[in-house]
């Protein structure tokens, strides 16, 4: 054993980055996760008008108001779903982050072990800007919401009307959007 094996500090750091480790692949579970709960959520109205227009006639342009209150609550589901997968994502580039530092330390202190680190040792990685992967699921769970506000709004008012409540619902995806990114870059590395 070297001497910095027995460092109290080296210890802690250790096990602070198994766990760190831990918690960022069960942050990329929860990213699946979700994205599937969103396609439970949204096949949910479309199996109800399935038992309620069993025997034939379901027209998406001219269907009950009760059904449009449904696309209304998972045009809500599907906002919420999505700013939750930004906010996973983001929290497990703050965890990649952290053990980047971690590995920063330790190539700090041992300089020989530099050769051995593929991954990267700077806390500014990943950006926070870039969402990776999740982006495209980012795009299309947001554009299914706005397939739901449109179906219920089609027809109440205007089409005018309509168009009103897909701004809103864009608007609002993206205030809660960058509000959510703002909380991470509020202090460097992530929320404290």
């Amino acid at each position: 054993m070297t001497e910095t094996d027995n460092k109290p500090e080296v210890a802690f750091l250790i096990e602070e980055y198994k766990n760190i480790a831990a918690t960022h692949d069960k942050l990329r579970d929860l990213l699946v996760r979700l994205f599937n709960y969103f396609l439970l959520l949204s096949a949910f109205p479309f199996t109800v008008a399935g038992i309620v227009f069993r025997n034939g006639g379901f027209n998406l342009f001219d269907i009950p108001g009760e059904i449009r209150i449904l696309f209304g609550f998972v045009a809500i589901g599907n906002l919420c779903l999505a700013v939750a997968l930004v906010d996973v994502r983001l929290s497990q580039y703050r965890y990649a982050r952290t053990v980047n530092a971690i590995r920063r330390y330790f190539k700090d202190s041992v300089p020989g072990i530099s050769d051995y680190l593929y991954l990267p040792t700077s806390s500014d990685l990943p950006s926070s800007t870039s969402l990776g992967f999740v982006w495209p699921q980012l795009a299309f769970m947001v554009l299914t919401g706005m397939f739901f506000v449109a179906c219920g709004t089609y027809g109440i008012h205007s089409k005018c009307f309509m168009l009103a409540a897909l701004a809103a619902y864009f608007g609002l995806y993206a205030g809660l959007h960058v509000w959510t990114a703002r909380r991470f870059q509020k202090h460097k590395g992530g929320i404290k």
